[in-house]
């Protein structure tokens, strides 16, 4: 079976995602894995399907192409996955899963500045999630970041990292464990 990514985004209004997955479910799809949210008033979805045949991929496309018509105009993005799937698997084996919290004055940077700290020392972003919250002088920046530290090792380089740059951009930033949830 192929796995397809499809991504939809477009001005948010009640029934997206039912009249997206209605048109897959019509096709046949198997929907595995999902993540939607809202961006500044605008509807983001990315999912992952699986296609019990190849004609069904061009049946897939044919039936997003309704949604870029009214009342929906949306965008959507079809990319074939490649690869093995690692249903469940959001964290690497072995890695330790942890949640790093950052709040304060909102300015440029903290995504960048985190994220390269991170990146330096070859700890995976795994969701990230970001928000301005509040107006005018109450505005405050708020941002969590699921990661994959991949030992302990490193884990106490990046509690110093995230200090440094807490500091640096005056800004609270706290790192924790995640729980692992099994279903």
């Amino acid at each position: 079976m192929k796995k397809i990514l499809i991504t939809v985004f477009g001005k948010d209004k009640p029934g997206i995602i039912a009249k997206v997955s209605g048109l897959l479910f019509a096709k046949g799809c198997n929907l595995e894995d999902i993540s939607m949210t809202l961006l500044e008033g605008q509807f983001a979805m990315m999912m992952t399907v699986c296609l019990h045949t190849e004609r069904t991929y061009d049946s897939v496309l044919s039936a997003l192409d309704l949604l870029k018509l009214a009342p929906w105009s949306l965008d959507c993005h079809v990319a074939m996955l490649r690869g093995k799937a690692q249903r469940g698997m959001k964290h690497a084996s072995g890695c330790l899963p942890f949640v790093i919290t950052a709040f304060g004055r909102d300015r440029t940077g903290i995504v960048y500045e985190i994220s390269r700290a991170l990146a330096g020392l070859h700890v995976n972003i795994t969701d990230l999630d970001s928000r301005i919250l509040g107006q005018g002088a109450k505005t405050t920046y708020a941002m969590l970041v699921e990661v994959d530290v991949p030992g302990k090792k490193i884990l106490i380089k990046v509690k110093r990292l995230l200090m440094k740059i807490a500091k640096r951009m005056d800004i609270e930033i706290q790192l924790k464990p995640l729980e692992r949830v099994s279903f």
